[in-house]
């Protein structure tokens, strides 16, 4: 296994950790008190506190040695989350703490950085403020949250000091763009602080005209009264007056800044962008998916190149046409698969602006974002259900203030704004996912590549990234389809949210919620392909994640159904999946090699084939070349891909069949932490556990399998020896399927 260089942890916005092991690889942490410990820890002058502290900290209510218990639980615990990163901890008989060489925090350098004179590292400061202090880590501990409150509180004002020397300094040297910017963020941080109000409406005054900033003041007079039922305070309406009576001299360009931040002056405004931008990022966060601890996460505020811009009531109505139109689409990459080979005249448009480089006269950083920029734009038109702007309309748009005119010219309701730069060694890619009617930021990330050739490093990274785009649009739509009665649904609607249902966690209530929401749509329309291929999929993902349905699956149905698809859709990518899931399933481990490779053709940004396919060429008896497809998959990924727990059982299985029982054992661990309640984790825990020769953990993992899927394990163990893919039958299968039957055999008899 690659040996571990740093561990990134993010406490600002949602909580996050990352680790570099040749590869960065997300960390999920369960326990919210282990979060809490890791948190409080790393906020420690010297990273280290005594066990009583801790103790007191997040269990002062129990008796001193039921507390100093469940703090060893708690390390135990956090151990095994931790698993190939564990060498952070430095724990000893009398103290917990963190080992620095390896660990970089984001709260800690935002802290160093704020407090510099230098306008690069305050830049570099604005760019690691994601949000709030752990505003996710919330328990009800007295001692904790006194706490946590006091380090938000101190690191919200150090923000305010930073914005406010931004929207300052780019003030001064007549940048109306930056300021703006600057301000908006000083705003985002306490909309009801006025003294930071009026900053943002002198620089709206000089920057944006008289009118627009009008109908800011307006919308802050009407939160006043709603949220607080007081007007603004005296120093705000005089600026407001003297607003009015044009006082305000205005800055040289200003008219060609006009509508780049003005907001509607409809009036239902102030209630709907209120209203707006409260539910979108809570119904955003309850879009259920596989890693809880990081995809889970909040669409990170604005970076410093970035602009918060209000949703208003004038865009309302496009956002949810655009959440319609995506819920149709759901189904399609909620599981990665489209259903339809082209696009349709509402697939929901989408412009790639070029990406900008941190250096612009450095050659590898700008030839590296002109060919993210051009193959990303590449792999997004493979996917059937998205309109994908051509990159020569795209070029002609360099600003990210064009976004609401991308709208009109060109009928996109999303906009791809991204910028590169090097980060130690290493390029840094940052880049948005914008709505246009809003131009509110649905989501953002960064990734992270190693700095060798620009132009298979920018292919690489356009590929993550085009899957992990329109994996969020279509989250985006699916908000739609959970909150409508199913008898309001159409039959497009009903199998959108029966892939939702797929797309959670793969459990009985799950499946059988998926199934469904698909015979709903067949009783709409009986011939309905998408709801025939859905109900084939579920029995196929129930066969193979050991999941017990009612009735039980029938796989000669599904196959026919399959087959049927892909006599009248050849390029269908969702039939050709299934069809090769359930060629490995019975051991065609050649067909399911060849179906998988037509889906990559079709598409090469749909990484769930690729992973596949490292995992049928373990099972073809290339495990080492099948174990680099798989790390080469989770490499390409974003670090937040929903199918990551499966590639980590897939490398389970390849170090198994290497002989390496340790690290089959580390991937096998980390993949429970990304699928809660997977019976398919258990068994291949088992398998393993019994390999090694561990008995009782076997035993243990096998009640788990038993007990979640008691009839998919008989069925398992009554199967006989088939074709082992290369032509002949052999007792002998992967040794992952061989532990299974070894562990239930000694564990049931």
């Amino acid at each position: 296994m690659s040996k571990l260089s740093n561990v990134r942890l993010r406490l600002l916005g949602t909580f996050a950790m990352e680790a570099n092991l040749g590869r960065p690889i997300a960390i999920s942490i369960r326990a919210a008190k282990a979060r809490a410990l890791l948190a409080y820890l790393s906020m420690k002058p010297d990273f280290r506190a005594r066990r009583e502290e801790l103790a007191a900290l997040l269990w002062g209510d129990n008796p001193e040695s039921l507390a100093r218990h469940s703090l060893r639980q708690c390390l135990i615990s956090l151990r095994r989350d931790l698993c190939l990163a564990s060498e952070i901890l430095a724990v000893d008989r009398d103290t917990v703490g963190l080992r620095t060489e390896l660990l970089a925090v984001d709260a800690r350098g935002f802290a160093a950085l704020a407090r510099s004179d230098s306008a690069d590292e305050l830049a570099q400061a604005a760019r690691l403020w994601r949000g709030a202090f752990l505003p996710d880590l919330v328990l009800d501990i007295e001692e904790f949250e006194a706490w946590r409150q006091r380090e938000a509180e101190r690191l919200a004002a150090a923000a305010a000091g930073v914005f406010e020397t931004l929207c300052r300094n780019a003030d001064a040297r007549g940048d109306g763009k930056a300021a703006i910017a600057a301000a908006e963020r000083l705003v985002a941080l306490e909309p009801m602080h006025e003294d930071r109000q009026r900053t943002a409406l002198k620089i709206f005054a000089r920057y944006v005209g008289r009118e627009a900033t009008l109908s800011r003041a307006s919308l802050l007079t009407d939160l006043l009264r709603n949220e607080l039922d007081v007007g603004p305070e005296a120093a705000t309406q005089t600026l407001i007056d003297a607003i009015k009576r044009g006082d305000f001299e205005q800055a040289p360009g200003q008219a060609e800044m006009r509508g780049v931040a003005g907001p509607a002056t409809s009036p239902n405004a102030t209630a709907l962008t209120v209203a707006v931008t409260t539910m979108l990022p809570a119904a955003m966060a309850a879009v259920p998916t596989v890693m809880p601890a990081v995809r889970d996460a909040a669409p990170a505020p604005l970076r410093f190149w970035r602009r918060r811009l209000p949703i208003t009531a004038a865009a309302t109505g496009t956002l949810l046409a655009a959440i319609i139109i995506g819920a149709i689409a759901v189904q399609s990459l909620v599981t990665g698969w489209p259903l339809w080979p082209i696009a349709s005249p509402r697939s929901p448009g989408i412009v790639v602006l070029p990406f900008a480089a941190d250096a612009a006269g450095r050659s590898d950083e700008a030839g590296f974002a002109q060919a993210l920029t051009h193959d990303l734009i590449g792999y997004l038109s493979r996917f059937g259900n998205l309109r994908v702007i051509s990159e020569q309309t795209s070029g002609s748009y360099r600003e990210i203030d064009v976004v609401r005119r991308l709208q009109a010219d060109v009928g996109a309701s999303y906009v791809v704004a991204g910028r590169v730069g090097s980060d130690e060694n290493a390029l840094r890619i940052d880049f948005q996912l914008i709505d246009t009617a809003t131009r509110a930021t649905l989501w953002s990330e960064t990734v992270r590549r190693e700095a060798s050739g620009p132009a298979p490093i920018a292919d690489e990274a356009a590929r993550g990234i085009a899957r992990g785009l329109a994996i969020q649009i279509d989250r985006i739509g699916a908000l739609r389809v959970r909150t409508k009665p199913a008898s309001q649904l159409t039959a497009d609607e009903l199998v959108a949210r029966g892939y939702l249902a797929l797309g959670r966690s793969i459990t009985r209530e799950n499946l059988s919620a998926a199934m469904t929401s698909f015979k709903a749509a067949l009783q709409r329309n009986p011939h309905w392909q998408p709801a025939l291929l859905g109900i084939a999929r579920v029995q196929i993902v129930a066969t193979t994640n050991f999941v017990d349905l009612d009735p039980p699956p029938d796989l000669d149905k599904a196959e026919q159904v399959l087959s049927e698809a892909l006599t009248k859709s050849p390029n269908s990518i969702s039939a050709l999946y299934s069809l090769a899931l359930l060629q490995k399933h019975n051991r065609q481990y050649q067909a399911s090699l060849r179906s998988l490779q037509r889906c990559l053709e079709l598409n090469p940004s749909f990484l769930p084939a690729q992973g596949q396919i490292g995992d049928v060429l373990v099972r073809l008896g290339e495990p080492e070349k099948g174990l680099e497809q798989i790390l080469q998959t989770i490499r390409v990924a974003i670090p937040n891909d929903p199918t990551t727990g499966y590639w980590y059982l897939f490398a389970a299985e390849a170090e198994l069949e290497l002989g390496h029982d340790r690290a089959a054992l580390d991937w096998a661990l980390r993949a429970n932490t990304f699928l809660p309640g997977s019976a398919l984790v258990q068994a291949w825990l088992a398998s393993i556990y019994a390999t090694a020769g561990d008995k009782s953990s076997a035993a243990k993992y096998v009640a788990l399998l038993t007990k979640m899927a008691p009839a998919r394990t008989r069925l398992f163990l009554e199967q006989r020896p088939v074709d082992n893919g290369n032509g002949a039958a052999d007792r002998r299968g992967p040794r992952i399927l061989d532990g299974l039957r070894q562990a239930l055999g000694s564990s049931l008899s």
